[in-house]
Order: C-alpha cells, then structure tokens, then sequence
C-alpha cells in the first residue's frame, strides 16, 4: 500500500452560506446574511486540520470571487487542495441559512447546476486518494449527477488503497425526490461505509427503530458489509458511540448555543481526528477497547460543544488547543 501522508481527505460540497439575523427569525422574513465558508465534508477537513491532522479536501468550486474565498479558507487553515477544482461554467454552491430561537437551522439551497454537482469521476486526483488514511463523504453529493459517481468512485478508488471510510448521511431532504429515494440512496451509501455519525433523528430515518439500541444494531448488522462503528449525536442530551459488544455514552458539555450549524461536522472532525491514529496503527475498528472510544468521543463532543458557541460552520470549528484546554476543565465531571 502506499505511503500514508494525509490522516483524513474529505469529498463532497463545499460552499457558501449565508447566515441570516437575527436568530428566530425565519428564513422568508430574514434581511440580513453573513458570508461564511461552509459545506458538510469542507467543515470536516478544516476541524480535523484544526486539531491538528493532516486533512485534504477534494471537491468543485466556480471561477469565481466565493470560489476564490473557499479556497483560501482551505488553505489559511492547512488543507491540501490538490483536489479543489475551478469549474470555468458554473458558480459556486450558495445556501441560505436563518436560525431558529434553539439556534438550529433552516436552509434553502441554490445549487442546480452549480460547481460542487458538476464533480466528474476523471478529475478525482487518484495520488491524494492513495495518500488518506480516512476518506469521508455525506449523502449531498449523491443527489445529484455526475456528482454521485464521482464520490462513490472516490469511495472505491480509497478502499482500494486501504483507507478507512467514513460516512455522515447529513439528511437533507430538500435536495432528495421523495423520502424513500433518500432513505434507499443513504442506506446503500451506508453499506459502503466503515464509520457512521448521524444524529437521532437520521438513525430512526434509516432505520424505523424508535429505540436506539435498536436502531443501532439494525446499521451494525442489518447491512452488508456495514459499517464497523457507529457515533450517534443527541443534542444536550450527548453521543453514544457503539462497535459490535461494545457501547460508551458521551456526555454533553453545558454550553449556551449562538449557533449549531457546524456542530456535527465538528463532531466528526474530532472523532476521526482521534480514529486516525489508531487506524495508522493498522487497528481494526471492531477491536477498539473503551478508552479509545472514550477518548474519541470526549474529543468530538467537544469539538461540537464549542462550535455551537460561535456563528458560521468553519469560522466555529475549535483548534487543537481551544479543545484540550476545555477537556481538562471537565475532566473532574462524572462520565466524561
């Protein structure tokens, strides 16, 4: 296998989001937006850049003044962008976002046509593919074509190379014909998958398990070959992470929330963060003692908690530092 030089390559949208004010306003009475970088898998790639991995990202932005702002986000914050493309017809992912009174929110997305849709199987760069311990995607870019052939190509060509994949179904059903094209899509995604993050909400989606144990064991089991971890988010309410005989409760940290946008990618950045080296190490997820669970899971909660302190989705993703600085504030609370 060849050298692995990267710890986490992302795939899928990146983009622009507007964030409207003030927070509880709906989005049709929203006046007033903030620009912020944004984009479920480029939100990864910067948080585990941030926590001090090796990220890359690979995706389509236009040619274009929002184009030019992502990339330099990228690279201001240390990602590889070999992989970030510039569409010469199409404009840059633009999405609209107000945020309700709990700070959770409503988007509207203008994407027909635009840049990230337009990712084409013959441009993934096949040497970064090889180079990445962990490949995550979410379910956006498989809604639309050639986008969709053009993640799950880069899904296969990472395997092929020996990396671990990662998957976040970020439900969206907006972008999706009908509930149950999604459900089916994200349910086949899943079963190419080594790791699953999704929140409650989603895992009863897939699932039809009210029960989240049960929920659970139905993606542990219920789909072959299926993932081999699961990390399921609840809000205040904390995150369980769960292999096959094995499942640790994470528990919340107490923060006032200005916005959650960016809160479950920060999760996912801390978590694989974590899970890269012990995939360096050549582990198998399905080995995985409790500490380690623990720990992967102290620092994504963590992650997320301070994410949800600040507006915008990359602007809030917490540093290396910023994290370990507030794991040992709460070392001394009972579970964590």
């Amino acid at each position: 296998m060849p050298a692995k030089t990267l710890d986490v390559v992302s795939v899928g949208e990146i983009l622009i989001d507007f964030v409207g004010s003030p927070k509880g306003c709906p989005l049709a009475e929203v006046t007033d937006f903030r620009r912020a970088a944004g984009g479920g898998p480029a939100n990864v790639a910067v948080g585990v850049a941030r926590l001090g991995g090796r990220a890359g990202f690979i995706g389509k932005v236009g040619r274009d003044a929002f184009g030019d702002h992502l990339q330099k986000v990228l690279e201001e914050n240390n990602v590889d962008t070999r992989g970030l493309l510039r569409d010469r017809e199409a404009n840059t992912t633009l999405v609209f976002v107000a945020l309700n009174e709990k700070a959770v929110p409503e988007f509207v997305f203008f994407r027909h046509g635009t840049a990230d849709t337009r990712l084409d199987p013959a441009e993934l760069p096949r040497e970064v593919l090889a180079a990445t311990q962990i490949l995550h995607f979410s379910s956006v870019s498989l809604t639309v074509e050639p986008a969709r052939s053009a993640t799950l190509e880069a899904v296969r060509l990472a395997r092929a190379a020996g990396a671990v994949i990662s998957f976040d179904p970020n439900l969206r059903l907006s972008l999706w014909p009908d509930r149950e094209t999604a459900r089916r899509n994200i349910l086949q995604a899943a079963a190419r998958a080594d790791i699953i993050k999704l929140n409650a909400e989603e895992l009863v989606f897939l699932t039809g398990c009210p029960e989240m144990a049960a929920g659970i064991a139905a993606l542990l089991s219920g789909i072959a070959p299926g993932p081999r971890l699961i990390a399921v988010t609840r809000g205040a309410a904390g995150a369980v992470l769960a292999r096959q005989g094995l499942q640790v409760e994470i528990p919340a940290l107490p923060v006032t929330a200005v916005d959650t946008t960016g809160a479950g990618d920060a999760f996912m950045a801390g978590m694989l963060t974590a899970l890269a080296g012990i995939s360096g190490e050549g582990r198998d997820l399905t080995d995985l003692e409790e500490r380690e669970l623990h720990h992967a899971g102290r620092l994504a909660a963590t992650a997320a908690a301070l994410a949800c302190t600040r507006p915008g989705a990359i602007p809030a993703l917490p540093t290396q530092a910023e994290v370990e600085e507030e794991i040992q504030r709460n070392l001394r609370r009972v579970g964590f």
